[in-house]
């Protein structure tokens, strides 16, 4: 009987013992599984607590993640952010400041800092026409190989016969930010991937320094089913205060693709 009492006893005790666990306290929140204090038993010097470190989002893509790992926390030195993971991708939580100015940026799905609009409004078609957010699972748009999750995508922007779109140029624009605090100035960059452009489908872009349009330069101009992707990057010095980016595109046919993604405006 002795012996069944301390048995139970020792169960007991067990389970509170492992109800919640402590760093750095003996004393755990009970609404807590885990506390961790910034001191040894409330005395000593304060420490912080420091996340997994991954050097690039290269090594961050790296990790074997699975839908229900959502609210799994990296930091990524190469861009100084805090992320998170969502469930189907990366999410930036803060990212680092120690220049007065924060990068932007625009993927049309986590980071959506660089805000942009367009003089052709967005719309949706089906297999006849299409042009705003969307994924290689849309249809032909797995015809986008090189870009990854939400894109800015283009089909038949000529779908005036159904009402939409336009015979001429779409153009978006990034909206103007102020990058005077960026003493060593900003690199401006993004990916693009054409899919069989004809003749008149083409696009272009243009960085704008303090206002002031900067030489246009051609992403595509389209041939016979002519595919092409890559990525962009502009560096625009220190002492410039106003920076935008515009991209002005054509295109015509219900077989042919566009997609644009990973806008970014970070300090040098």
């Amino acid at each position: 009987m002795k012996f069944l009492f301390l048995f139970i006893l020792g169960i007991v005790l067990t389970l509170n013992l492992n109800a919640q666990v402590g760093i750095g306290t003996t004393t755990p929140s009970p609404a807590a599984m885990l506390e961790v204090s910034s001191q040894t038993d409330g005395a000593g010097a304060y420490k912080g607590i420091m996340p997994p470190r991954v050097p690039d989002v290269a090594a961050r893509d790296g990790i074997n993640t699975v839908a229900t790992d959502e609210g799994l926390i990296v930091y990524v030195e190469s861009i100084g952010c805090l992320q998170v993971y969502n469930g189907s991708g990366w999410e930036s939580i803060h990212c680092v400041n120690t220049i007065g100015f924060t990068n932007l940026f625009q993927n049309f799905d986590m980071n959506t800092t660089w805000g942009y609009s367009s003089d052709v409004a967005f719309f949706d078609n089906g297999n006849k026409g299409f042009y705003g957010v969307t994924n290689s699972s849309n249809g032909g748009f797995s015809n986008i190989t090189t870009l990854t999750n939400d894109f800015l995508g283009v089909l038949d922007l000529d779908d005036t016969e159904d009402g939409n779109g336009t015979i001429g140029y779409a153009t978006i624009t990034f909206n103007t930010i102020d990058v005077s605090a960026a003493t060593g100035g900003v690199t401006i960059s993004f990916d693009y991937d054409f899919f069989e452009f004809d003749n008149g489908d083409n696009a272009y872009y243009t960085v704008v320094i303090d206002g002031v349009d900067q030489t246009e330069v051609t992403l595509i101009e389209g041939i016979t089913d002519l595919s092409l992707s890559g990525s962009i990057s502009e560096s625009v010095p220190g002492g410039t205060t106003l920076v935008a980016l515009k991209i002005r595109v054509k295109q015509n046919g219900q077989a042919d693709y566009a997609g644009f993604d990973n806008f970014a405006l970070v300090a040098n």
